[in-house]
C-alpha cells in the first residue's frame, strides 16, 4: 500500500501465524472480545492465528497487546474460489482495559455507500520488494459501482451482484499483499473488508471489497452472542 500514514486510534489489527508471528493479514478488533477480518485470511484452524494490537499505545518496556484467536466463524455463504461474503468473526479475549475497542464504528443500515473512504493496512509497502509494514498506513479511495467495477475488471474477476461484496478505486493507491482483512472505513464507519484485486494500484484497477452493510446482520448477530461466551 503505497501511502500516507495518518495518526488515528482505530482497531486496526494484525492478524499473525501463531507459530512465528509473521504478519498474515489485517483484521478489526470491535471489542476485546470479537474481531473481523477476510475469511480467506483464516481457512485453518483457530489456534494457527493471533492478533496483535500494532497501534496501540504503548511503552518501551510493555508488550503490545495481543491475543490467541480462540474461534473463527466465517460467513456460511462465503465461497473460496469467487470471494463472495468474505468475512470472518473471531473470538478472542482481549482484556477489558481497553475500553476505546466498540462496535460504534459499525454502520446501521445495509444500504449502498458512496464518496470517499480510507483503506488501512499494515501490507506490502512496495511489491517489488515485498516489504511489509511495521507502521499502519492508509490511502484514500472511492466507492465505485459494480457495473464500472465489472467494465474495469471484467465479468469473470469483478464480484457479482448478489456476493456481499463492494469494490473501490484509488489514484495509485491500493490495498496490497497483507491488507486484505483491513478495514475499508467511510465516513467514520467500516463499510468494507479489503478482499482481492489485480495486483496492487495499478491505475484504473479497483480492490473488491467485502461489504459490511450487506452482511451486517449476520456481523451484528455473531457479536450479540459473543458478548455471552464463556471463557
Amino acid at each position: 500500500m503505497a501511502t500516507h500514514m495518518y495518526g488515528v486510534q482505530i482497531g486496526v489489527a494484525s492478524l499473525r501465524n501463531a507459530s512465528d508471528s509473521r504478519h498474515l493479514c489485517g483484521a478489526f478488533i470491535l471489542s476485546p472480545h470479537a474481531a473481523i477480518t477476510a475469511a480467506h485470511c483464516v481457512e485453518h484452524d483457530p489456534e494457527e492465528y493471533s492478533v496483535y494490537l500494532n497501534n496501540y499505545c504503548t511503552r518501551h518496556d510493555e508488550i503490545i497487546p495481543n491475543t490467541q484467536v480462540l474461534e473463527v466463524i466465517r460467513h456460511p455463504s462465503y465461497n473460496r474460489f469467487t470471494r463472495a461474503h468474505d468475512v470472518a468473526v473471531l473470538r478472542l479475549h482481549l482484556t477489558d482495559d481497553i475500553t476505546w475497542l466498540n462496535d460504534t464504528v459499525l454502520p446501521t443500515s445495509s444500504f449502498g455507500i458512496s464518496g470517499d473512504c480510507i483503506i488501512y493496512g499494515y501490507g506490502y509497502k512496495d511489491l517489488n520488494t515485498k516489504e511489509l509494514s511495521q507502521t499502519l498506513l492508509a490511502a484514500n479511495v472511492k466507492i465505485i459501482s459494480l457495473d464500472q467495477c465489472t467494465e474495469s475488471l471484467g465479468q469473470y474477476v469483478a464480484p457479482k451482484y448478489d456476493s456481499g461484496m463492494i469494490c473501490a478505486l484509488g489514484d495509485g493507491v491500493d490495498a496490497c499483499e497483507g491488507d486484505s482483512g483491513g478495514p475499508l472505513i467511510c465516513a467514520g464507519k467500516v463499510e468494507g473488508i479489503a478482499s482481492y484485486g489485480v495486483s496492487c494500484g495499478v491505475p484504473g484497477l479497483p480492490g473488491v471489497y467485502t461489504g459490511i452493510g450487506a452482511n451486517l446482520q449476520w456481523i451484528r448477530g455473531l457479536l450479540e452472542e459473543l458478548q455471552y461466551t464463556k471463557y
